[in-house]
C-alpha cells in the first residue's frame, strides 16, 4: 500500500506537512492558515489532526498513530510506525512535493525530511529539539536532515547559529492566543463554574499513553484534594473520546464517581484561565499553564526503563518548559517516583494556600508570555516563504 497525497491538477505550491500529536496540530493549523494568505492556491497533504484538516490539509492517516511516547512504548509499537514512515516517504519521494514540514515528532519526522533533502525537496522542522535538555548530538543529525528549522524558544537561537544550522525564532503561537490578562471570573462563568469555588484544573495528558500512567494518580489526587478543600470543583480537559473513556473508567474504579469533577472535550486553555491551581502533566500543557498565569504543579511518570534512559542523558535538573524559560525552578516538578498523591496534594495546597507567591508567579509569567509573544505564525510563513522561493515567491 502506497499513500497518494496530491491529485495532479492544482497550480500553487504542494506543502506536505507532518504533525504528531495535538500540540503540533494547532501549529500546523496556524502556519497553514498564514501560507494561504501568501499562497491562496497552496495544498497540504500528510499527517494531520482536526485543527489541520479543518484548515485545510488532506490526511493519509489519523495523527494518533503516531502519539506514541518513551522508549519502551515506541519500541511496542515499533513496527507500525516503520510502515507509516516509509510508506509517506516513498509517497513524498514518488510526488516530489515543494516543500516537506515536519512538526516536532523528530524522530519519525528527521528520516523524512532528510529523505526529501536528499532528493531535492527542501525540508523545515517546526520546533526545534529540545537539544538544550537532552541529547545534543542530535544537532549534527538535525544540520544534515533539514533545509531550516523554525523555533519557539528565544535561547534556541545560539545554539543553532553556532552549530552552523539555518533557523529563525519564531515566538510560541499560544502565546499569541491566550490573553496577558486572563480573565478568570468570565472564563468561569463561560464555563459554568459556580460562584465561590476552589478549582483545580487537572490535564494528565493528549496521549492514551499518558492516561494509563496518570489517570490513577490523578483521581487519587483529586480525591485527597476535596478532603481538605471540600468546596472544590475538578476541571479534566480531555482530547480524544479515548482518553476522557480512560478518565471516566478510573474515577469508577477508584469509586470517585461522586466527585465534583467536570470532564470537558477540548477547552485547556478555558480550565486553567479559571482555575486557582493546576494540576499538568509535563509537556506542551506546562507551557500553556505558564500562560494562564496561574500556580502550576508539573509532574510525569514514564515506565522505569525508559525514565532510567532519560535521565542519564538529561543536561537541566528540570524538565518544564516555565522552568527552563526561567533558567531555575519556578514551579514544582514531581516526576516517577517522586509523583505521589501525598506530594501532589500537598504541592496543590501550598499553591492554593500562599497567595503572595501566587502574584509573583504571574508576574514572572507574565514576563515570559511577552517574550514568546511574536506573531508566530506568520513569522513561521515568512520564512517558510523564504525557503520555497522561486517561482512561489
Amino acid at each position: 500500500m502506497t499513500y497518494r497525497l496530491f491529485e495532479p491538477a492544482g497550480s500553487g505550491p504542494r506543502i506536505v506537512v507532518i504533525a504528531g500529536e495535538s500540540s503540533g496540530d494547532l501549529l500546523g493549523a496556524q502556519l497553514i492558515d498564514a501560507l494561504k494568505l501568501r499562497y491562496p492556491q497552496a495544498r497540504f497533504a500528510g499527517i494531520a489532526g482536526p485543527k489541520m484538516q479543518a484548515a485545510g490539509a488532506t490526511t493519509v492517516i489519523e495523527m494518533d498513530a503516531l502519539a506514541v511516547r518513551g522508549y519502551v512504548e515506541v519500541l511496542r509499537h515499533l513496527p507500525r510506525l516503520l510502515r507509516i514512515r516509509s510508506r509517506l516517504k516513498a509517497a513524498i519521494l514518488a510526488e516530489k512535493p515543494d516543500l516537506v514540514i515536519g512538526i516536532d515528532a523528530p524522530d519519525f519526522n528527521f528520516n523524512i525530511e532528510a529523505a526529501a533533502k536528499a532528493a531535492g525537496i527542501p525540508a523545515v522542522h517546526y520546533v526545534g529539539p529540545s537539544v538544550w535538555a537532552w541529547r545534543p548530538e542530535r544537532l549534527k543529525k538535525i544540520g544534515k536532515a533539514v533545509s531550516h528549522v523554525l523555533l519557539l524558544f528565544p535561547f534556541e537561537q545560539d545554539i543553532y547559529r553556532q552549530a552552523g544550522i539555518p533557523a529563525t525564532y519564531v515566538g510560541h503561537p499560544l502565546a499569541d492566543m491566550m490573553p496577558l490578562v486572563p480573565k478568570q471570573d468570565e472564563v468561569r462563568e463561560v464555563l459554568d463554574v459556580p460562584s465561590g469555588k476552589t478549582v483545580f484544573a487537572m490535564l494528565p495528558g493528549s496521549r492514551q499513553s499518558e492516561l494509563e500512567m496518570h489517570a490513577t494518580l490523578f483521581v487519587q489526587t483529586a480525591q485527597k484534594l476535596y478532603e481538605r478543600f471540600p468546596n472544590s470543583v475538578f476541571l479534566v480537559p480531555l482530547i480524544t473520546r479515548e482518553t476522557r473513556l480512560q478518565f471516566e473508567t478510573e474515577m469508577w474504579k477508584q469509586g470517585a464517581q461522586e466527585l465534583p469533577f467536570r470532564l470537558l472535550f477540548g477547552h485547556a486553555h478555558e480550565a486553567m484561565q479559571a482555575a486557582d491551581a493546576i494540576l499538568v502533566a509535563s509537556g506542551t500543557a506546562a507551557l500553556e499553564a505558564m500562560l494562564a498565569k496561574r500556580p502550576t504543579v508539573v509532574t510525569y511518570r514514564l515506565s522505569n526503563t525508559t525514565y532510567r534512559m532519560v535521565k542519564k542523558k538529561l543536561r537541566l535538573p528540570y524538565v518544564s518548559l516555565p522552568n527552563v524559560l526561567e533558567g531555575r525552578f519556578l514551579v514544582p516538578e514531581l516526576l516517577q517516583h517522586d509523583a505521589t498523591v501525598d506530594n501532589l496534594v500537598q504541592a496543590l495546597s501550598n499553591s492554593i494556600t500562599d497567595q503572595r507567591f501566587a502574584a509573583r508567579l504571574a508576574a514572572r509569567f507574565a514576563d515570559h508570555h511577552e517574550a514568546l509573544r511574536c506573531g508566530a505564525a506568520e513569522r513561521a510563513a515568512e520564512a517558510v516563504a523564504g525557503v520555497l522561493g522561486g517561482r512561489w515567491r
